[in-house]
């Protein structure tokens, strides 16, 4: 930010210019009805300072360049109305000369003061603006590496909950329906090899299929996190097996599931 040069700073005026036009004259008639109003008490002092306080103001509003303007025309206003001989043309004198230059020397630095001020709040204004919108672009940026951190521990305590609280796992199915068997499984089965992408419910009783598929199919809608399941193995001997396990969604990521077959601690055969 130390070496960034905002250099639209010098555009700060952002009114338009018919507004401008509009006000400045209206302020330039206020001050020369204001001057001739006083006349009578102000003769012959103050013939144009009401200009030059107006032409500050202008410059405080609009910028130098209409303020520029408005001193120029209230000098010339100022000499003819209200210095003798009133309203008349006359030779240039010494009053005349030290009048102009101290009217226009103190406008020019007012003008100049005012100006340089109102850069530098702008300046500041659009510096600022910058540091919000930097701000917001890394808070953004920092919530999404919070939110991802959050989804990775999430997703570590699920594992480390499998592994710690649970006996062994079986299976672990995506979105799509395919399965990764354990070694364990394909024991358990006895007809099941390890490239295997059928069905995870093939190693389900075709009595207890339905059922399960019902029990499940909570699990997957996101009606519920895990559900307890209990059915008979579908194996190629006389042997029926019953098992205790634990169908669980396990969160990847913000968008993606993955679906595990866990053995409880009480397992029957």
């Amino acid at each position: 930010m130390d070496s960034m040069v905002l250099k639209n700073a010098r555009l700060w005026v952002d009114a338009p210019l018919r507004q401008i036009t509009v006000n400045t004259s209206l302020l330039f008639f206020l001050a020369l009805l204001s001057r001739w109003a006083l006349d009578s008490v102000l003769t012959p002092y103050l013939s144009v300072q009401f200009f030059l306080l107006g032409a500050l103001f202008v410059a405080a509003w609009y910028g130098y360049v209409p303020a520029l303007v408005f001193l120029t025309l209230g000098w010339a206003v100022g000499l003819y109305f209200f210095v003798a001989p009133y309203g008349e043309l006359s030779a240039i004198r010494k009053f005349d000369v030290v009048l102009t230059l101290n009217y226009f020397l103190t406008g020019a630095s007012g003008i100049a003061m005012l100006e340089t001020l109102q850069r530098l709040r702008c300046s500041t204004r659009l510096s600022l603006a910058v540091s919000e919108s930097r701000y917001r672009s890394l808070a953004r940026l920092d919530n999404h590496r919070l939110h991802q951190q959050r989804q990775s521990s999430r997703a570590l305590r699920q594992v480390s909950d499998i592994f710690l609280h649970l006996d062994r796992g079986l299976l672990l199915i995506n979105q799509d329906g395919q399965f990764f068997p354990l070694p364990l499984l394909a024991e358990m089965i006895g007809n099941l090899n390890e490239n295997s992408s059928a069905s995870w419910l093939a190693i389900v009783h075709a009595d207890d299929r339905p059922r399960i598929e019902t029990e499940i199919g909570a699990v997957v809608t996101g009606s519920f996190d895990s559900v307890a399941l209990h059915f008979q193995l579908a194996t190629n001997g006389d042997k029926n097996t019953e098992l205790d396990c634990v169908f669980r969604s396990l969160t990847v990521s913000a968008h993606k599931h993955v679906f595990a077959l866990l053995l409880k601690p009480a397992t029957r055969a």
